[in-house]
């Protein structure tokens, strides 16, 4: 399961009005939305994101999870952070992705169907994990040099 300050960081801005939360202006909202990612996108993206954190962090398959991601420092949010826009981009399209990135109604809706769809299970292919762990690191370390001292 993908944690939710990834979207805290991708939504740094958001405040959920009532306006789109109010059941009579549902309508009205998706209306207005500029980006609407897909049902199959936003799977597509939570299984990769999924994928990505269980080869890393392993143990996030367990029940108890959310004692890694409570433990998680800046520059892994940060890296995760990284891929999800990453992957993103590759799977919507950069003027998509900024969509969401910029349009408080496209994040809203964004937000909502990760909610929605968020329980997708993992299957990390062990021999891909391996080659793609080097590469993690690099940009963690990449991250990590580019983070002031005081949020280390």
């Amino acid at each position: 399961m993908m944690r939710k300050i990834l979207f805290t960081l991708v939504c740094a801005t958001l405040a959920h009005t009532g306006f789109a939360n109010s059941a009579e202006n549902s309508t009205a909202y998706t209306e207005q939305v500029k980006y609407k990612i897909s049902e199959t996108d936003i799977k597509i993206l939570i299984r990769q994101l999924n994928n990505i954190e269980q080869c890393i962090f392993p143990d996030l398959a367990k029940p108890d999870y959310q004692k890694i991601y409570d433990n998680w420092s800046v520059a892994e949010n940060m890296t995760m952070f990284y891929f999800q826009q990453n992957l993103l981009k590759e799977l919507i399209g950069e003027q998509n992705a900024q969509f969401i990135e910029k349009d408080k109604l496209s994040r809203q809706y964004f937000e909502q169907m990760h909610e929605k769809y968020n329980h997708q299970k993992a299957s990390v292919d062990k021999s891909r994990c391996e080659d793609f762990k080097p590469i993690y690191a690099q940009i963690k370390q990449r991250i990590e040099y580019s983070i002031p001292q005081v949020y280390k």
